[in-house]
């Protein structure tokens, strides 16, 4: 494997975990540790990673928030796989939420046309796609606009649920963690889900890989209060033991 590529993976690894250690970065790529801690400096040296006693850490803080266009651009197939799994959970006549993200976009574009639903969502992105799909009656949750995520969030948005409920609502996530929960970097944003999941009878979670062990600024929920978790096959498997033991569904897809 040549160095530029391990290093890659090494950042992807960091990514999905947010802290490796040298000794098991060693096992992983077969090379020795002193390999791996010569890609660890020179990565940290390019501002990419921080290095801590044995390993290293990502270097980002729990408020970074990329945008819209950033998120929509990685994991694309991984995503695509993950919603078409999420359309198998809807039914003829549902009400449902779908909130913003890149990961429920992609399940917009895979709801089935024709089977009568009511469609809420909080994302104007969403909304005008939404448009598109024959048999579906659009709600807009209104509210202050997020123009990094386009979510409407706020007292308008948490106003405008008052007395609606629904079947299931989706939602996305920048970190799924075992002890911290669901998280996003927006308190607004984080406050306005949290709201949404009160008024939903069942609460599927929409994340890629590489958002497990990882920890964001604003949480939404603890996975006590999560039905189903839906994700690639590519999550670590130490997470899907984990979640055996509690009382939610993971799919894989």
């Amino acid at each position: 494997m040549l160095t530029e590529q391990r290093r890659r993976l090494i950042l992807e690894e960091l990514r999905r975990r947010g802290v490796v250690k040298t000794s098991e970065l060693s096992r992983l790529f077969s090379v020795s540790q002193m390999t791996i801690r010569n890609d660890l400096n020179a990565l940290a040296r390019e501002g990419k990673l921080v290095r801590i006693h044995g390993g290293a850490m990502v270097k980002e803080w729990v408020t970074t928030e990329p945008s819209y266009q950033e998120k929509a651009s990685l994991n694309i197939e991984e995503k695509r796989r993950i919603a078409r799994k999420a359309a198998e959970l809807i039914e003829p006549g549902m009400a449902i939420f779908i909130g913003n993200g890149s990961t429920t976009m992609q399940l917009v574009k895979a709801i089935p046309p024709d089977l009568g639903l009511r469609v809420f969502t909080n994302a104007l992105n969403h909304a005008m796609e939404l448009t598109q799909v024959p048999g579906v009656d659009v709600y807009v949750i209104g509210g202050y606009l997020r123009g990094v995520s386009y979510a409407m969030v706020g007292r308008l948005a948490k106003r405008a649920l008052e007395d609606v409920y629904f079947d299931v609502a989706f939602l996305g996530a920048n970190g799924i963690s075992l002890e911290h929960g669901v998280t996003i970097p927006s308190l607004e944003e984080a406050d306005t889900a949290a709201e949404i999941l009160r008024h939903s009878r069942r609460r599927v979670i929409l994340a890629d890989h590489t958002k497990f062990g990882v920890v964001t600024h604003g949480k939404i929920v603890d996975l006590s209060e999560v039905d189903v978790i839906i994700t690639d096959s590519d999550i670590d498997p130490e997470f899907a033991s984990a979640f055996a033991e509690l009382d939610l569904e993971l799919h894989l897809a």
